[in-house]
C-alpha cells in the first residue's frame, strides 16, 4: 500500500531564510515534498533517485512512505540530519539486498581475486 506523496514547488525563486533576498539557483536536482511523520508534516528535500528509491523500498515493505520515514525518524541519533538518515537507510537496505543476491557474490569472489587474464575479464564483463 504506498501513497503517493505531494511535490513542492521547486526551490529557484524562493527566498533564503532570513534576509528575504532571493535565492541564487545552485543547478540542484533536489525535489522537496511533504511527508508526515506521526501526524507531523514535514518538507524533505532528496534527489528524484532518491525518491524513486525510498517509494520502492515502501512498496517492497508493504507501508506508505510515510510509515517508513517516520521509522528511520524514530531510529535517527538525536540531533542527526533527518534527510541524511533517510540517504544512509537507502544505501543499508539496499546494501543489504545486495549482499544476498548470488550474481553480487560472484563479482565479490571476483574483484577479490586478481584477473589472470583477457579471459577471466571477459567472464566477468561478458565482453
Amino acid at each position: 500500500m504506498t501513497e503517493e506523496i505531494k511535490q513542492s514547488e521547486p526551490s529557484d525563486g524562493q527566498t533564503d531564510k532570513g534576509n528575504g533576498q532571493p535565492r541564487a539557483s545552485s543547478g540542484s536536482t533536489l525535489q522537496s515534498k511533504n511527508i508526515r511523520i506521526h501526524k507531523h508534516r514535514t518538507s524533505v528535500r532528496l534527489e528524484p533517485e532518491m525518491w524513486s528509491a525510498l517509494n520502492e523500498i515502501a512498496a517492497l515493505e508493504g507501508c506508505s512512505i510515510h510509515d517508513l520515514c517516520g521509522a528511520v525518524h524514530d531510529l535517527k541519533g538525536p540531533g542527526a540530519s533527518f534527510t541524511a538518515a533517510l540517504r544512509v537507510f537507502m544505501m543499508e537496505y539496499y546494501r543489504t539486498a545486495a549482499r544476498s543476491n548470488p550474481h553480487v557474490q560472484q563479482v565479490q569472489k571476483l574483484a577479490k581475486v586478481p584477473l589472470k587474464s583477457d579471459r577471466d575479464k571477459k567472464k566477468l564483463t561478458g565482453v
